[in-house]
């Protein structure tokens, strides 16, 4: 039996305002989304990510706090250009062992890194 992973959960405040950061943001497509259970799961990325609303079926994760995970991307500079407008603060760093990273906070504040690499 092999356990997979089905999908990142991102607990956020205003779900549209959430699904158009992250379709506008990273390029993400809204596969299914709704209002009413505060739930929207996205596709377009190497795994799932889901963004829900706390207290309406979701889960009741904290908007806000740092998840304990990293997404990847090749091309860091062209994402910082893509999501810039929508994250002023973006940036670009490079690490210690010498890897490369964007560090964004969405409009709930969720920070997230992406790692150069795919």
């Amino acid at each position: 039996m092999t356990i997979g992973l089905a999908f990142l959960k991102i607990p956020v405040t205003d779900l549209a305002r959430a699904v158009d950061f992250y379709t506008q943001g990273f390029g993400l497509t809204a596969d299914f989304v709704s209002e009413e259970y505060g739930w929207a799961q996205l596709g377009g990325a190497d795994i799932g990510l889901a963004l829900y609303v706390p207290g309406k079926g979701g889960g009741d994760g904290v908007p806000g706090q740092d998840r304990d995970f990293h997404l990847a991307a090749l091309d860091l500079d062209a994402l910082l250009t893509r999501v810039s407008p929508l994250a002023p603060d973006a940036v670009i760093a490079t690490n210690n062992d010498g890897s490369r990273s964007l560090d964004v906070r969405d409009p709930d504040g969720n920070g997230l890194r992406i790692m150069q690499g795919g």
